[in-house]
């Protein structure tokens, strides 16, 4: 996983997106673990059925398109494990 700034997804295999995020370190967003893991383990979600999707955003190009991004697809999917979902402005 690359250290460049992005969104990230975390997934379960039948039950979908359970957590969006934005990141300016895609690497330093998971040392230490992710509060989306341990919520998924409370849920008794297996280690296989949970997966982190990425993708790399050139931060420095457009440096509020990680938060618009982010909103946007907060707005369009509702994961149930964001706990505030930015509203539209």
């Amino acid at each position: 996983m690359s250290a460049c700034p992005g969104i990230y997804a975390i997934r379960h295999k039948t039950d979908g997106l359970l957590y969006i995020g934005k990141t300016k370190s895609l690497r330093g967003c998971f040392i230490g673990g992710h509060k989306a893991f341990l919520w998924a383990w409370l849920d008794k979600y297996s280690d296989e059925a949970v997966r982190i999707a990425v993708q790399p955003i050139s931060y420095w190009e457009n440096p509020t398109l990680l938060l618009e991004l982010e909103a946007i697809i907060l707005r369009a999917t509702e994961p149930p494990y964001n706990v505030q979902i930015p509203s539209e402005q």
